[in-house]
């Protein structure tokens, strides 16, 4: 896997696929400049577990969802983050590719299990699907109160507490880090998605100045413009 940092963020060409990690540069306006060969799809996201196919680039910002499909080349399928998990997924067998955001209520509600789920209905093999897990808030830097930390590890269901020490630790009466890149990789090994088929570049949007983070500045945040592209 090829992976270069450009000024808009991390790019990475795989076989016929092209995905965008953005950072602060990677904008609307910037990017249909740069790449006036291909067309962009936003969602209307709202932190749900609602998974769409997209068609056109004129349903830009027109359909509610927060994981979106297409087996259209030069179709551009874009996530908005600012500490929520984008994920992307390409099959080289079928030619589709899905775009993701996973936000802690995403994860919580196994967005990205039930996004492979729809792609396997849809024809493709469990075993074809490669994913990778971009930028995002990582443990050292999510602090939540025990209720979303509850949330979001129930969608495990039941484990040991060696199991849960990997996910999640206490830092006070009220507060724990979760670990939700983690979660994921969890998730995905309960669907039968075996972890070399899974990348994560592993940076810490909150931390790493190179990106918008909700959690570092607030209602100053801007956010960052990820893609997947079929390119032929």
């Amino acid at each position: 896997m090829n992976i270069q940092e450009t000024e808009f963020g991390f790019s990475i060409k795989v076989k016929d696929f092209e995905i965008l990690f953005g950072g602060l540069k990677s904008q609307m306006p910037q990017l249909k400049e740069t790449y006036p060969d291909i067309e962009f799809l936003r969602l209307k996201q709202i932190h749900s577990d609602a998974i769409v196919e997209s068609h056109s680039p004129s349903e830009d910002l027109q359909v509610i969802g927060d994981a979106h499909f297409t087996t259209k080349a030069g179709l551009a399928l874009c996530v908005i983050t600012a500490d929520c998990v984008p994920v992307f997924i390409f099959d080289d067998k079928k030619k589709v590719v899905a775009g993701i955001h996973a936000g802690w209520r995403g994860v919580a509600s196994k967005i990205i299990p039930k996004t492979i789920q729809k792609l396997i209905d849809q024809g493709s093999d469990i075993n074809s699907l490669n994913l990778i897990v971009g930028p995002h808030i990582q443990k050292s830097s999510f602090e939540v109160e025990y209720d979303v930390r509850d949330q979001i590890i129930s969608s495990l269901g039941p484990l040991s507490a060696e199991e849960k020490s990997l996910l999640t630790e206490k830092i006070s009466d009220k507060k724990a880090l979760v670990d939700l890149n983690q979660v994921v990789k969890f998730q995905l090994h309960q669907i039968g998605i075996s972890s070399e088929k899974v990348s994560d570049l592993h940076l810490d949007t909150m931390t790493d100045r190179r990106f918008h983070s909700y959690r570092r500045d607030k209602e100053k945040s801007g956010r960052q413009v990820s893609f997947i592209v079929l390119r032929k």
